[in-house]
């Protein structure tokens, strides 16, 4: 029997590559167009729609419809909402006195940010690295097939990310509609 249910040894470097990979986009995306003081754009509300529409189709080969993945998938989508709706309650929104609606965020909202990369890229490497037999084991028992149970992680991760940045976006859109 494979002591490696995640069957990562292989594909380990691309795996956890990628993973890495969808945290720094989606940290430096974030990042540069939030910090400082910056005009609410639609394209700056567009972006990481943009990203969103490269990233998944790169990373996410199959999406689940039922089991642990579906519950995972629906996981990765709510705690993305979640963690974007508490980021952007850290930013502040204003009408400039030249009445250009401009959006403010500064150190606790990079914080949450960097915060919440770490904590994925620290889980991706533990994945890869240190717990990934019990993390198998732990979605076998839950019904998910070995050979899916990287798609699934990927899946989960990925789809909180970009659940984050769309929040993220929407909320924005909708306190800055809110000051026009």
């Amino acid at each position: 029997m494979d002591k490696n249910p995640l069957h990562l040894r292989a594909e380990s470097v691309s795996t956890l590559q990628s993973a890495l990979l969808v945290n720094v986009v989606v940290l430096l995306t974030t990042l540069h167009a939030d910090l400082g003081t910056k005009a609410v754009s639609r394209g700056r509300l567009l972006r990481p729609l943009i990203v969103a529409v490269i990233i998944v189709p790169v990373f996410v080969r199959t999406f689940f419809d039922s089991g642990i993945g579906l519950a995972i998938e629906i996981c990765g989508l709510a705690a993305g909402v979640l963690f974007g709706l508490i980021a952007v309650s850290q930013v502040q929104v204003f009408r400039e006195p030249d009445g250009r609606v401009v959006a403010r965020a500064g150190r606790s909202y990079a914080a949450l940010w960097i915060g919440l990369i770490v904590a994925r890229s620290v889980f991706s490497i533990g994945a890869t690295h240190w717990y990934s037999s019990e993390l198998g084991r732990f979605f076998v028992r839950h019904g998910a097939l070995p050979q899916d149970i990287s798609s699934i992680v990927t899946n989960g991760l990925v789809l909180m990310a970009i659940a984050a940045l769309l929040t993220r976006s929407g909320a924005l859109m909708v306190r800055a509609s809110g000051q026009r």
